[in-house]
């Protein structure tokens, strides 16, 4: 199954260089992209390592300007100025993008609180299929339903990205061995646009000592619909942006 892989900015200058783009046709599809698909932005404050998300209202190319909604919690915002150095990373099309830049300011759009950064010259886009996954928690388990036609019984996610997922399954471990694949698995997601269809190839088997009738997987997963890829990336940040929402009201 595919490793969790950070949301944090890259920082190897050597992937940074060779990844870099900065072709104004290439540079106005991938943010129109994370504009118009509303692709989350992570922000990371280069002085005091704050980060937040966010995502952009609008985008002015006339101008050279680009405004960003403020962070679920105002404060993480509250000290950004014209000397503010940034990373904001997104994954538009399922593939991992950054910039990097100088100058977060206060401003308006659309008579709210907004924050305001120039359009970037350059962008590095990660041609590696890098993936972050989230846990899936009581309220993920209850939006989310999976229905493998091999299985009959009750299906629960453990984790799930957009290259794998972990599943407990009421099966007997000894009917799974990796390599097998269970072909039109459907992933119902709730944002009201039906099933998906996807393959599952089982990649590790965990028995659980505990319940012998239960099985843990984990598999990787490949989707077979056109836009299926696109829709669950943004479930899957809304759900990390929930989630981390819940730990701050914790907190």
């Amino acid at each position: 199954m595919s490793q969790n892989t950070s949301i944090a900015p890259e920082r190897d200058q050597k992937l940074l260089e060779e990844f870099s783009l900065s072709a104004e046709p290439t540079l106005r599809k991938l943010l129109n992209t994370i504009e118009e698909d509303e692709h989350e932005l992570y922000v990371y404050l280069q002085s005091d390592h704050t980060q937040f998300v966010t995502e952009i209202l609008n985008i002015d190319w006339s101008a050279g300007l680009i405004w960003l909604g403020t962070p679920y919690e105002k404060s993480l915002s509250a000290n950004c100025n014209a000397s503010t150095a940034y990373v904001m990373v997104s994954f538009p099309d399922g593939v991992k993008v950054q910039f990097a830049g100088m100058g977060i300011l206060q401003s308006q759009y659309q008579g709210a609180d907004a924050l305001r950064i120039a359009i970037p010259k350059t962008i590095v886009r990660l041609q590696r299929r890098n993936y972050f996954r989230v846990m899936a928690d009581e309220e993920l388990n209850a939006q989310v339903k999976l229905e493998i036609p091999a299985v009959a019984g009750h299906v629960s996610l453990i984790d799930i990205s957009l290259a794998g997922c972990g599943v407990c399954l009421q099966t007997a471990p000894s009917l799974h061995q990796a390599g097998d694949v269970m072909n039109d698995v459907r992933l119902t997601l709730p944002d009201g646009q039906g099933s998906m269809l996807v393959d599952l190839v089982v990649r590790n088997i965990k028995p659980l000592a505990d319940h012998p009738e239960m099985v843990q997987l984990g598999c990787e997963m490949k989707t077979l619909e056109r836009g299926a890829e696109r829709r669950l990336q943004r479930f899957l940040l809304a759900t990390e942006r929930r989630q981390r929402a819940n730990l701050h009201s914790i907190d």
